[in-house]
């Protein structure tokens, strides 16, 4: 038998040893990892500490299915519940995934669970939603705002004009490029891309357009460019915006003539390619400051997409995390089944801003799973914490005056990293996790003294202690 559920893990719970010997045998035949328990309390206790994504339970036992579940997925990861029936099962607790026929058999559990339900169910998207089905391979996404930009992009692909794809730095503007590709007539050939800010001027030339043997001073052979390795392909134009002014226009008439001269070169020669272009800045306004080329910026933003940043797609996060982590944790080697994000990991990650946008969080999975340390099951934010370089927890006061010394002196005390301190006329402040409690004081005393200009009798006066507690916690730090 095939392995179709390699990797996953199962619980099963049924009073009916027999029942649980058949269906272990079934689901390790398909290299699942199996779990056995005759009850709720057996069960617990399994849940307590193994990570487990698919529950299978006996219709009849004397418990909810949902609240276990419920109280499962409030600590970790989300997980499918299926109850085991002799008899078909007219209705199911509200939360419960589904039902299944005892004897239990390959087929009829392969089609509940569904083609891509075995991954993380973070990574599941609606089989229903036509262009998530379409995109998903390339593209991972489920947010409104992602499918209202990308709505007509398989129309855009299949034409031949010319598509702008803008967004800020790593938004994914070169995936949605190698997407376009793969959904257009030119996917038989090369998709080749090329970052115009990152060659110099000397050389951008050059590496488009190729040169001759001998065309300049260490030309020692023929150099064919990108557009005409690009041949029958895709060439993409990532950072078009960094183009100098004089390569724009020798690129505006290749677009326009759909032949090319190399440096040096006399013969023209005729080029079959799919031009993308991706930029981060406004190019309207480059055009407004004469940055950059109006007829080349109308040539190219024929068919615009405007990718949304990470922040604004917040119900992406976890699928695009579950993704990342998982390909590094492959590409890592390690054994399944791998860690989990707890859901308070996956709030931390979803108030975060972002401002690398997908490439940030991609790098900060790949961290994690290359450095967590092999024990661990379930990440924690004090997991993520440790690769990030700083965080925010929300908008909850976190200094406040909460007890008296043995002197009747108000203490500080820090409960709660979730700050927002806009009494200091800050919209935030980041404080790195773990963190001890005198740290997290010290950062948020030193940040009030550098808005009051030291002035400590404002200071404490913001902070709401006393000015004697405001010197003497100085004191103990100088």
């Amino acid at each position: 038998m095939s392995r179709e559920l390699s990797g996953q893990v199962f619980l099963v719970i049924d009073p009916d040893s027999g029942e649980l010997r058949h269906v272990k045998s079934l689901l390790e035949k398909m290299g699942a990892k199996v779990h056995l328990a005759h009850g709720l309390e057996d069960a617990l206790g399994i849940l307590s500490v193994e990570r487990v994504q698919i529950v299978l339970y006996a219709y009849d036992l004397p418990f909810s299915g949902a609240e276990l579940k419920e109280n499962y997925q409030a600590i970790h990861r989300p997980v499918k519940f299926f109850a085991l029936s002799s008899t078909p099962v007219s209705r199911l607790e509200p939360g419960v995934d589904g039902w299944l026929l005892k004897p239990l058999e390959a087929p009829a559990l392969l089609s509940s669970l569904g083609v891509g339900a075995l991954q993380n169910e973070s990574l599941t998207v609606s089989t229903l939603d036509p262009l998530t089905q379409l995109l998903r391979p390339h593209l991972i996404f489920r947010s409104q705002a992602m499918k209202n930009r990308l709505s007509q992009l398989p129309q855009m692909a299949v034409s031949n004009h010319g598509i702008l794809i803008s967004g800020e730095t790593g938004t994914g503007k070169e995936v949605v490029a190698q997407t376009i590709h793969h959904l257009s007539q030119f996917k038989g050939g090369p998709f080749i891309g090329i970052n115009c800010g990152a060659i110099p001027e000397s050389l951008i030339e050059g590496e488009l357009f190729g040169h001759e043997k001998g065309a300049f001073t260490g030309a020692n052979a023929t150099h064919k460019g990108k557009f005409e390795l690009a041949e029958g392909g895709t060439l993409f134009l990532d950072e078009i915006g960094e183009m100098p002014l004089l390569l724009q226009a020798r690129l505006l008439r290749v677009l326009e003539e759909r032949e090319l001269y190399r440096v040096g070169g006399e013969k023209a020669i005729t080029i079959n390619v799919r031009i993308l272009a991706a930029t981060r800045v406004d190019l309207r306004q480059a055009v407004q400051d004469g940055l950059f080329r109006e007829d080349l910026y109308y040539r190219l933003n024929i068919l615009p997409i405007q990718l949304p940043a990470l922040r604004e797609r917040v119900e992406d996060i976890p699928l695009l995390a579950w993704h990342f982590l998982e390909r590094a944790f492959s590409e890592s080697i390690r054994p399944k089944p791998f860690p989990s994000l707890t859901d308070h990991s996956i709030n931390l990650l979803q108030q975060q801003p972002w401002e690398g946008n997908v490439r940030e969080l991609r790098n900060l999975m790949t961290r994690l799973a290359v450095l967590l340390p092999a024990n661990i099951t379930y990440i924690e934010p004090k997991h993520l914490a440790g690769h990030m370089e700083s965080f925010t927890l929300g908008t909850t006061s976190v200094l406040e005056p909460k007890s008296e010394d043995s002197t009747g002196t108000k203490v500080i005390e820090v409960d709660s990293l979730e700050t927002n301190l806009t009494n200091l006329g800050k919209p935030g402040i980041f404080i790195p996790y773990p963190v001890t409690m005198k740290e997290a004081q010290n950062r948020i005393i030193n940040m009030a003294l550098e808005k009051n200009q030291g002035n400590k009798t404002n200071t404490a006066k913001v902070l709401g202690v006393s000015i004697r507690t405001l010197r003497r916690r100085t004191n103990e730090d100088s």
